[in-house]
């Protein structure tokens, strides 16, 4: 496609990154930012919200999840217990951290809610422009997360985004850093999510797992195929899954969701070495039909547990951790098997 400004008027018929704000509901106020790319590519990333993605879609076809309670502000995030699920959006992009990831329990007697707290802060120091570097048009959008305490933890979450014009991928690039003076225990995770239309039972998932392991009971009845989507019913019982990837000796690995009818799909790249784990979620019930692939810096059954069994991580003061996951839409059967000869490969 030709980019020249020949041809337009403005960028943004074609570009762009254009913040915007909802004025409606319990979004009402909610600040985010709408990407399009020039190819197709459109992502609807909430500022209010850890920059966290709620919409994506290619050529007009959706590939994300969005649940029934919708786009939420973060004045009604809750962190006790469960209460993370009533502002849950799930989106393409749920960020899980910086402290805790897994179902809720206490710790030295601080509570800590389902999948920590990082989701529900807004962005600080946000930026959105198309950069024009070695005549290369590329859209970012960056800001900073704070999960911080007077006497306790400072930890920033910076993000960025790198959308190219004109292509079908982007990088969403993650620098987990402590600011304190003390060691920082952190668990970190990108629940990344798959919706309808390109989620169905004509859509296949391309993982390749060396190990895996059902959370409990109603996964490890499901384990002979935990590859299958079906149909949507009435009644699903969620099933999680924690698998250790295969992956190139540099420790690169991918996996995706491929929707030959549509013929499109979605591959995942990130290296193993920053995310040991990824955790599959599968639920098929009617209204709540995604599967989440998600990336993950550890095992995820809570800072508790991680705790007693001496596997919680910690990040040195003044340190820094990255975590960066490439996307690409596939577009096409010859790119879709492609991806997979590639997966199969590892």
């Amino acid at each position: 496609m030709n980019y020249s400004l020949d041809y337009i008027g403005h960028p943004h018929q074609l570009y762009g990154a254009v913040p915007y704000q909802y004025a409606q509901g319990k979004a009402k106020g909610v600040k985010a930012i709408a990407v399009k790319n020039g190819a197709g590519l459109e992502v609807n990333i909430l500022e209010d919200r850890c920059l966290d993605i709620s919409h994506l879609s290619y050529k007009g076809i959706n590939l994300s999840y969005l649940s029934k309670c919708g786009i939420v502000g973060p004045e009604y995030y809750d962190k006790a217990g469960y209460e993370f699920l009533q502002s849950f959006f799930v989106g393409f992009l749920t960020t899980c951290g910086l402290r805790h990831i897994g179902a809720p329990c206490t710790v030295d007697g601080e509570s800590f809610g389902l999948h920590g707290s990082i989701s529900g802060i807004p962005a600080e120091e946000t930026t959105a422009c198309v950069d024009e570097t070695d005549g290369n048009k590329v859209i970012r959008v960056t800001g900073i997360m704070r999960e911080a305490r007077i006497f306790r933890e400072n930890l920033i979450l910076r993000r960025s985004y790198e959308i190219p014009v004109g292509q079908n991928h982007f990088i969403i690039r993650n620098k987990i850093m402590n600011m304190g003076f003390v060691a920082e225990p952190f668990m970190f995770m990108l629940h990344m999510n798959f919706g309808y239309p390109l989620l169905s039972p004509d859509a296949m998932l391309v993982i390749p797992s060396a190990e895996i392991e059902p959370r409990d009971e109603d996964a490890r009845a499901g384990l002979t195929s935990y590859k299958s989507i079906d149909e949507p019913v009435s009644r699903y019982r969620e099933q999680v899954y924690f698998h250790r990837l295969k992956s190139k000796t540099n420790g690169q690995t991918s996996v995706g969701v491929v929707n030959k009818s549509l013929k499109t799909g979605i591959a995942l790249s990130y290296s193993t070495k920053d995310f040991p784990y990824t955790v599959q979620w599968k639920q098929f019930a009617k209204g709540d039909y995604v599967l989440g692939i998600e990336p993950a810096s550890c095992k995820m059954t809570g800072r508790k547990k991680a705790q007693e069994e001496g596997t919680l991580d910690y990040l040195m003061p003044q340190k820094s951790a990255d975590f960066d996951v490439r996307v690409d839409i596939l577009d096409g059967e010859k790119v879709i098997d492609q991806f997979i000869n590639d997966v199969n490969q590892l």
